[in-house]
This record gives structure tokens, sequence and C-alpha cells, in this order.
């Protein structure tokens, strides 16, 4: 019953009470650790880079296809549509190599060494990413030649 006692019940100290209580909580609940920010800002770079990579990957597959099925000419030589094939492939492999060797949790309870993991992660999503999007640049450019 005395959950219900209107709020002008409570004397002047029991506000400065509650008042200093709530200030204290928010303060303390404010207050962030930047090692854990900076892994987390990490962590949603990786998935951001990996998420845009990712979505090309069926469309190499599609490239791969119209590359294989192009004949070989003077304006494309045939080493040229196999290196362009072969780097679609190492593309794909290379994401999905990726993919299984990260690890989402924390690795240690070290905020330090996980973030250091996730750097040298957001390096290799990264070289990932840029050899994806070199390998359909290639390709675009012969099926637009051909």
């Amino acid at each position: 019953m005395a959950a219900f006692l209107p709020l002008t019940a409570i004397s002047p100290l029991g506000w400065r009470r509650w008042l200093t209580v709530v200030t204290v909580l928010l303060t303390v609940c404010g207050c962030s650790d930047p090692a854990a920010e900076e892994n987390e800002a990490l962590r949603e770079k990786i998935i951001e880079v990996h998420d845009e990579a990712m979505d090309k990957i069926g469309y190499m597959f599609v490239l791969e296809t119209r590359l294989k099925k192009l004949q070989p000419s003077p304006e494309v030589p045939a080493d040229t549509l196999e290196e362009s094939i072969a780097a679609l492939q190492q593309a794909n492999r290379e994401m999905f190599g990726w993919m299984n060797q990260y690890q989402t949790l924390y690795v240690t309870g070290d905020i330090s060494q996980d973030t250091r993991y996730r750097r040298q992660q957001l390096e290799k999503i990264e070289a990932v990413s840029t050899l994806t999007t070199e390998a359909i640049a290639a390709a675009e450019h012969i099926l637009s030649a051909d």
C-alpha cells in the first residue's frame, strides 16, 4: 500500500536522497569504457565490410558463368578469360576462408587483445572486399568488351 503514496507524501529529505540515487545511477550508466567502444566499433565495421562483400557473391557466380560461356577472341584472349575466372573463384574462396576462421565472440577476457584481433580481422576482410571488387571489375570489363 505504501508504494502507492502520492509523491507529495515523501519528505524533502527523501527527495534529495532519491535525486542523489538517480543522479549516481545515471552517471554510472552514462560512463562508458573507450576500449569497449572501440572494440564494438571494430566489430560493427567488420560486419559491415563482410556484408557488403558477401552481397556480391551471387553476382560473382553469374559473372563466372557468363565468362565460361565466352569464346576466346582477339579482343579477349583465352588467358585473360582464365585469369578473370580464377580471380572470381579466388575472391569467393577468400571470403569463405575468412568466414571459417573469424570468431564473432571475444577471443580472450582481455579487451585490448580482443581489439587487436578485431583490427587484424578488419584488415583481412577489407583485403577480401578489395579482391572481390577488383575481380568483379575485371570480369565486367571483359564482358563489356565482348
